[in-house]
């Protein structure tokens, strides 16, 4: 039995164990109360899957925060009185406010699944010491880092809860610094991978591996622009020794009959069915006013892919068509112009309850991570040949030594294949942050991009305005909080 269906099996035996509280106020309702719940490894491992459960949460918010604010995608439209577009626009254009739903949303999913972590984390002393405990420790501790990692990166300054706290608490916790969080960031997947086995049998996929906590910890050093022999040396085992692989075809990777494959190190799992595990992405991304043209139930356009990534992949790409579209057939015969994200469509017969995974770490990462340090320490020749092998999987030529005269020119072919590579899978705005390009190449998109001809009152990406604003609700709660420069 594989993780995906342990998801439906579970669910509505852990529902009255998963938090409800908002934001740092994050208390358990349960009729048992949880202090008399865990009793012994069963409840952990159903307290650890309601984990992974916890993970659909956050990135159903995420994409807003991250492909948004990027140069891959806008909203379709550019007028409107809605509020749900109003609140896009606010991504988008590089404005957004304390108070826009969206960042309170996912600031709230994000200390939810903290919570739950920290829940297993507190009672995993019911188990003896072995292997099961270890491992349920390890996917706590990794998955909890994962949101810190993202948290950090967007918020900058956070709350490093790692602990169940009370209400009172809560509101006189105070944020933790950057660099403190990244320290503790490199203890907690640092001892993760310790913890955590190096593969999973075939009922346990879909769980975290040494490898996932091993990649992270070189991605977290390389934001810490720790470019060096350790990074190099951790990247270099997850590539040699992992077992991970790249599928021979693009398409392969995000067929929902290939879930799991052998190029998904880690991914955040959705099954369709009615029982709220789908995946809404399919309806969100699809054209608006598409009918069932495209997904069951219409679609809404939010992610709309730029002309600057749709003109990047060139015809002979054969991830182009895997990640969008750019016309739509109806049912009368009648071909629409209008482009949408393809990649994580899944039909449908329920909407917003798509069944495609969303993906977390792919070993085409790896690559192209471990080619980024190669080239930092060793030079474009030795990153080279990482380089081409994500490049020609994607049916392109074998890019030649002569294109590379120095480590700059390999950066930037790295960057434009890792845009291409993971297109709208939330990875862009992270590597622009990690790269340093990120104000430079937004406000080159604002004037680059014929979308935004129409939009007024674009002020532009500052180094202020690359951290989102700490959400209004946190700071009336508690007094003490100050709110990022810029808001």
């Amino acid at each position: 039995m594989n993780m995906k269906k342990y998801y439906i099996l579970t669910i509505f035996g852990i529902m009255s164990l998963l938090m409800t509280g908002c934001s740092l106020e994050l208390q358990p309702i349960s009729e048992i109360g949880e202090g008399s719940y865990y009793k012994n490894a069963s409840e952990i491992n159903a307290a650890v899957v309601a984990c992974y459960n916890g993970l659909q949460a956050p990135m159903s918010e995420e994409w807003v925060l991250t492909e948004l604010r990027s140069d891959n995608t806008r909203p379709y439209n550019t007028v409107s009185t809605s509020t749900s577009n109003l609140l896009l626009f606010e991504f988008d254009q590089s404005k957004i406010s304390a108070t826009n739903s969206h960042v309170y949303d996912y600031w709230v999913a994000v200390y939810n699944e903290i919570a739950r972590c920290n829940t297993v984390l507190k009672h995993i002393d019911v188990m003896d010491e072995g292997d099961t405990r270890n491992h349920y420790e390890g996917e706590a501790r990794l998955l909890r880092a994962y949101e810190y990692f993202n948290l950090v990166r967007l918020f900058g300054p956070v709350f490093l809860v790692t602990e169940r706290i009370s209400a009172e608490q809560a509101k006189s916790t105070q944020r933790t610094t950057v660099a403190e969080v990244y320290t503790w960031l490199e203890g907690e997947f640092a001892a993760a991978a310790d913890l955590l086995p190096d593969s999973r049998e075939e009922d346990e996929l879909g769980r975290v591996t040494s490898w996932v906590a091993k990649t992270m910890l070189a991605d977290l050093y390389m934001n810490e622009g720790k470019y060096d022999e350790t990074t190099l040396n951790l990247l270099k085992d997850v590539y040699t020794n992992s077992g991970f692989e790249l599928e021979d075809n693009y398409a392969d990777v995000f067929s929902i009959d290939n879930e799991m494959n052998k190029e998904i190190l880690f991914a955040v799992r959705y099954t369709s069915g009615g029982i709220g595990l789908g995946s809404a992405f399919g309806n969100l991304f699809a054209p608006q006013q598409s009918g069932a043209a495209v997904v069951n139930g219409d679609g809404k356009g939010y992610n709309y892919p730029t002309s600057s990534i749709t003109g990047l992949f060139s015809s002979s790409d054969t991830r182009k068509d895997v990640c969008l579209k750019q016309t739509y057939t109806k049912e009368d015969g009648t071909i629409v112009d209008m482009r949408y994200i393809t990649k994580f469509t899944s039909p449908v017969t329920i909407k917003n309850d798509g069944d495609k995974d969303w993906p977390i770490l792919r070993f085409s990462d790896v690559i192209l991570l471990y080619a980024a340090v190669q080239n930092e320490v060793n030079g474009p020749e030795a990153a080279r040949g990482l380089y081409n092998e994500v490049h020609m999987r994607a049916g392109l030529k074998e890019v030649a030594a002569s294109a590379f005269a120095n480590k700059y020119d390999m950066r930037v072919a790295i960057a434009k294949e890792r845009r291409l590579e993971f297109a709208f899978e939330n990875k862009r705005w992270y590597d622009l942050l990690r790269n340093n390009t990120a104000v430079m190449t937004i406000n080159n998109h604002y004037v680059e991009e014929q979308y935004y001809e129409e939009v007024s009152g674009i002020d532009g990406l500052n180094q202020n305005t690359l951290l989102l604003p700490i959400p209004q609700k946190e700071i009336d709660v508690n007094t003490n909080i100050t709110q990022n420069v810029g808001y």
